[in-house]
């Protein structure tokens, strides 16, 4: 977030808080508010320490579970207490799958890594081949697919950020990515 975001979503200038950040200022307590609000976080957010770091987790390829879904296989490369709103999977989109013509959309943001095969991917009206090596990065609300244009099967490591203001939600209510992707409903 810009301090220009910030400065609008809190209701006051980039002025003012470039101040608060400075130290030059202090801010009053609807200030403070407003601040927690703009930054989608709780007021006492504001006042907690930094914690020391979790250890990091490892997730054992061979492992990790692999789901089945409609026409295609995910592996969850992030564990369930990973960090919310980010999820890592390897999707395997078999060669052989039956291409699913409807676009999807989904809040959040996705990236993608190719592994192995070809992929053609959609949004919106545009469509590229995507190779081994080549990456993509794309506002999820944007309507997209994906078709298997190899012989073999198109292995992707996939990354998927649904937006931080989810924090406030309760957690029933936060989502997940396969929200959006009817082919992978199912593999929670």
């Amino acid at each position: 977030m810009t301090l220009e975001g910030l400065a609008a979503a809190a209701g006051t200038s980039a002025a003012h808080i470039s101040r608060l950040e400075s130290g030059e200022r202090q801010p009053s307590l609807d200030g403070a508010l407003r601040l927690a609000f703009g930054l989608g976080m709780r007021f006492d957010e504001l006042f907690e320490e930094p914690g020391d770091p979790e250890p990091g987790t490892v997730v054992r390829g061979g492992e990790a579970p692999v789901f089945q879904g409609k026409g295609v296989r995910l592996q969850r490369l992030v564990p369930e207490a990973g960090p919310e709103g980010l999820e890592a999977v390897k999707v395997i989109y078999p060669a052989d799958r039956v291409a699913d013509q409807e676009l999807h959309e989904h809040e959040g943001q996705e990236w993608l890594y190719m592994i192995k095969g070809r992929l053609r991917l959609t949004l919106g009206e545009e469509r590229t081949v995507l190779e081994p090596g080549d990456a993509a990065f794309f506002n999820a609300r944007l309507p997209h697919n994906f078709d298997v244009l190899s012989e073999e099967d198109a292995e992707v490591l996939m990354v998927s950020c649904v937006p931080c203001t989810h924090r406030l939600a309760s957690p029933e209510s936060r989502r997940s990515f396969t929200d959006g992707h009817p082919d992978l409903k199912g593999l929670r």
